[in-house]
């Protein structure tokens, strides 16, 4: 998960309720459902004679999960943001949320989802009965168990989204189908080729990957805790890490080496891959075309992506310049305290409620003096001549300030700028030229004092400045596509014959 910069917080003030908000209930449903069941929750409101007993205890399974994830997220402090939540506007005005909510209403009966749970049901029982070869080639059967079993499991993925699975149903038992045969043909294809035994460079590959993915684990897991020191910090989030979600090291190591045969696969496959000149001008003109059509509509694309180097940026629009800070940030009682302040001012009505915006913003001017003396001697070691980079790495509270693209370019910022707090464009966009340090700036993070690192030249980039990062994605999509069409060729080789008819 990335984390949210503090400056974003600034255009969405949200006042902190006691229960679960609805939003909040929403997402708690998401993840009870991921880790206790979604039939659990899609058919625990319905009655059917003889699946009482199995909806409940799968109900309250789901249950246990929303609480135990309720505990997690407030002890993490997370306010649930509405607009970071649009996209469940479907789940937030559900009657099933406003129950989670703790509002006063009953579940109503869905009929769309009874015919599509009674689809699920009928399906699981085929299961019950003696499993039917519905796939086989050379000396491999694939059963009709397997296969409904994984068919399901995709099944409750697409209702927990709110899709209808009825239009999706025979595409998706097709693919559900030649998704496991082909996963059973690559296996048999690593075997001959003596990729499945596992070397002492695979084992030590495995474990470098197992720390690498565990530690990015841990660290989304860690809360800030003034009374830890970062070593106990992340031993409480490893904790709770294998608490929530069951994974440990040991546990997120045997995961890799499971599938480990598929990436030697792979790259035994790809290893003459090569990328010329002709196949990275093509990556670079297609980069451009896609790049210029998405940055012109969506600014916050091209700004997500310079600061996260998720794939190389070819184009750049007009208009932008890049900024440093060094972010002085409240403590964690005092960001509480002017998350509040902030909520409440823009809900009051200026000229009915000037006496109480009044005593607000006093109280504002308490907190942000707070931090003051430490601004001022940040403006006094810049006055001296200190680095900017040094200040930010001595003084610096953005938890962004280390991210690779960050740390070397800054924020990239315009006009036009959706990204952060509207106080922070205005102040970026205020200074006049390169080396340019504005006075504090205060958002509900606490005061950013910004430098003007850069202007960014509009238009393409030259495809020589961006030919190494460009090259090695260029490579990993050729590797890609090289590795595709060995499989389709495998496939058509391997005269699978399908008995699609016992999976009808």
């Amino acid at each position: 998960m990335t984390r949210q910069n503090p400056q974003d917080s600034v255009r969405r003030h949200r006042r902190r309720r006691r229960g679960v908000p609805k939003a909040l209930a929403a997402v708690l449903i998401i993840l009870a459902l991921a880790g206790g069941g979604v039939l659990g929750y899609v058919v625990g409101g319905r009655s059917q004679d003889g699946k009482l007993a199995e909806k409940d205890a799968l109900l309250a399974e789901a249950n246990t999960r929303v609480l135990k994830y309720e505990k997690v997220l407030e002890a993490a402090k997370i306010d649930p943001d509405e607009e970071f939540f649009d996209a469940l506007n479907p789940l937030v005005q559900s009657p099933e949320a406003d129950a989670l909510a703790g509002n006063n209403v009953g579940l109503p009966v869905n009929d769309a989802l009874i015919e599509q749970g009674d689809q699920l049901e009928a399906q699981p029982a085929a299961t019950e009965a003696a499993p039917v070869v519905v796939a086989e080639f050379g000396d491999v059967k694939i059963m009709s168990d397997e296969v409904l079993a994984a068919y399901n499991a995709r099944v409750n993925q697409l209702l927990l989204y709110g899709h209808d699975v009825a239009q999706y149903a025979d595409s998706l038992m097709e693919d559900t189908l030649t998704s496991i045969v082909t996963e059973k043909l690559k296996y048999e294809k690593a075997e001959e080729l003596g990729l499945t035994a596992l070397t002492e460079e695979d084992r030590a590959a495995i474990d470098a990957a197992a720390q690498q993915e565990f530690d990015a684990l841990v660290e989304f897991y860690i809360m800030d805790d003034e009374a830890l020191t970062p070593e106990q910090e992340r031993e409480a989030a490893i904790a709770r890490l294998k608490e929530e979600d069951g994974t440990t090291l040991e546990s997120k190591r045997a995961e890799i080496e499971k599938n480990w045969w598929d990436t030697k696969l792979s790259e035994y496959v790809a290893k003459d891959v090569v990328v010329t000149d002709a196949a990275l001008q093509e990556t670079y003109d297609r980069y451009l075309e896609d790049q210029q059509a998405l940055y012109a509509s969506n600014p916050e694309d091209y700004e997500f992506a310079r600061r996260y180097g998720d794939e190389t940026v070819v184009y750049n629009p007009a208009g932008y310049r890049t900024v440093k800070q060094v972010l002085l940030a409240f403590d964690p009682e005092d960001s509480f305290r002017v998350e509040e302040i902030l909520s409440e001012l823009e809900a009051l009505d200026p000229a009915a409620d000037a006496e109480r915006a009044d005593a607000l913003n006093g109280e504002l001017d308490i907190l942000y003096a707070k931090l003051q003396p430490t601004a001022d001697e940040v403006l006094d070691r810049i006055a001296q001549g200190d680095s900017f980079d040094a200040l930010i790495e001595e003084y610096g509270k953005d938890p962004e300030q280390d991210e690779p693209a960050v740390k070397r370019e800054g924020y990239y910022v315009s006009e036009n700028s959706t990204t952060y707090a509207a106080e922070f464009v205005r102040a970026a966009m205020a200074l006049s030229k390169v080396g340019d340090v504005s006075e504090p700036v205060r958002t509900a993070a606490g005061l950013h004092i910004l430098r003007y690192n850069s202007d960014v030249p509009a238009g393409p980039v030259a495809l020589e400045t961006v030919r190494e990062s460009l090259s090695t994605e260029a490579l990993e999509s050729l590797k890609y596509d090289a590795y595709d069409a060995q499989l389709a060729q495998w496939v058509e080789e391997a005269n699978i014959t399908y008995h699609r008819e016992a999976l009808q």
